[in-house]
């Protein structure tokens, strides 16, 4: 994972230079052409592939949620469609709890659609394992250090090969709290320590108002979003590679005291007593609806609540703060690359050519503007317009204190699902944060 901390860090270097740049030059929503692939037109493709006529593709996908990304890359391909009639993609949209159990089950039977939506890492190489992902170095190739940074394809290579071009940089944490909530708190600024945050939870819940709305029922928020960022804070980026070679061990009390801040979080009533029982995007209509001050998701999330959020709300940002005694960088963030489209290993050889088309078409500099735009961060060399928010400009300042590792990018399917039931128990109060730990610790030796 060191190299995916060199991935984000790379991709927010550029893009903070760019925002630095933007009250010295006037600056254009595209990047200059020599960073573009040869032959790359407007839309990103490149004319050197001719896919027969009539031609079907089979695409799932996660894109059917409030995310503003999902909203773009959704036209995007409405839009390649329209340009390509002789090309039918016949979509599948599912939840994301769902859509990762059907993958994982499609790719053990070999019925993977022609094309599919993948994640990196711990995600990604079982699917590489089972040789259900077709390699695409050679398309890579023609975005390698010209509309995307080498650095930044790195996530998608196993083994040395390139299994797909990511469309978003993402960062599972990020705090959005209600201002005007806090402030009748009495906070005028987001608390910088652990034992403040504390205090804060207690002082809003007063309000009879929710402190955090969580919607875990998918089970992946509390290890993506939270445990990802706050664990990191306690053991130091490093701890996970460790423990997964045995220098390390769950068990040891740095990585027990990251689970039970979520167990101290919990006995503090800081979340909806629901937790359990809805998802990710219902924790959001909570907090738009004014019954939560806060909710903790990825960067992704961040188009979607300015969008529902009714314009008299005052948004603000935060990451989890500092914790006492932590061996962690308080700033760092855990985050990867995230999402590209892959095609299946079996695909019929006459529909390469335009799966392939479509890629190119998705992963286009045309696309990386437009999310930059809805407040997206992109792994591209796209230049950040003149007038960006000044939303996007504080996201991409809180994302500039160093990378964490994502749990489920780095442990295995087996440890996920451990952690990930373990979390939820620990919010249901039938197993503790000591527990959890040693059941990570004698799977990881099995």
């Amino acid at each position: 994972m060191k190299r995916s901390h060199t991935v984000i860090s790379k991709a927010v270097s550029i893009m903070l230079v760019l925002i630095l740049s933007v009250g010295l030059t006037a600056c254009g929503s595209g990047s200059n052409s020599s960073n573009e692939p040869e032959n790359k037109p407007s839309n990103g493709g490149t004319a050197t592939e001719e896919p027969a006529k009539n031609v079907e593709l089979t695409f799932w996908n996660i894109w059917n949620g409030s995310d503003a990304y999902m909203g773009v890359l959704n036209d995007k391909v409405s839009e390649f469609q329209k340009e390509n009639p002789n090309i039918k993609v016949k979509i599948e949209q599912m939840p994301h709890d769902q859509y990762k159990l059907k993958l994982k089950a499609s790719a053990a039977g070999r019925q993977l659609p022609d094309m599919f939506v993948v994640w990196p890492g711990a995600e990604l190489k079982p699917m590489v394992d089972g040789n259900t992902v077709l390699p695409i170095d050679d398309l890579a190739a023609e975005y390698k250090d010209k509309l995307i940074p080498s650095a930044n394809l790195i996530d998608y290579q196993i083994d040395g090969k390139q299994y797909a071009i990511p469309n978003i940089v993402v960062y599972t944490h990020m705090i959005y709290y209600d201002k005007d909530i806090l402030a009748k708190a009495g906070y005028s600024e987001f608390p910088k320590t652990y034992a403040e945050f504390k205090e804060m939870v207690v002082k809003v819940r007063d309000l009879g108002v929710t402190p955090i709305a969580l919607g875990n029922k998918g089970q992946w928020v509390l290890q993506s979003c939270y445990i990802s960022t706050i664990g990191d804070r306690m053991t130091g980026s490093d701890f996970l590679v460790k423990a997964m070679s045995g220098e390390k061990k769950f068990t040891d009390p740095e990585f027990v005291g990251g689970l039970n801040v979520i167990k101290e979080l919990t006995d503090l009533k800081a979340f909806n007593e629901d937790m359990n029982t809805i998802d990710n995007n219902q924790h959001l209509d909570y907090f738009v609806q004014g019954k939560a001050a806060m909710f903790v998701e990825g960067t992704w999330s961040l188009g979607g609540v300015q969008e529902k959020l009714p314009k008299d709300r005052n948004l603000g940002l935060a990451i989890f703060p500092a914790v006492e005694g932590g061996a962690g960088n308080p700033q760092a963030l855990s985050g990867v690359t995230g999402q590209g489209v892959a095609i299946n290993k079996d695909i019929d050889p006459g529909k390469l050519d335009a799966a392939r088309q479509f890629i190119r078409f998705l992963s286009s500099e045309d696309t990386y503007n437009r999310l930059l735009a809805k407040d997206q961060l992109v792994p591209a060399t796209v230049t950040v317009p003149s007038d960006a928010s000044d939303t996007l400009k504080q996201l991409i300042s809180l994302t500039s204190g160093g990378v964490a590792p994502v749990y489920d990018a780095v442990l295995t399917p087996q440890l996920t699902e451990i952690i990930n039931n373990g979390l939820q128990s620990i919010t249901m109060g039938t197993k503790s944060p000591e527990e959890v730990a040693s059941e990570l610790e004698a799977a990881k030796a099995k």
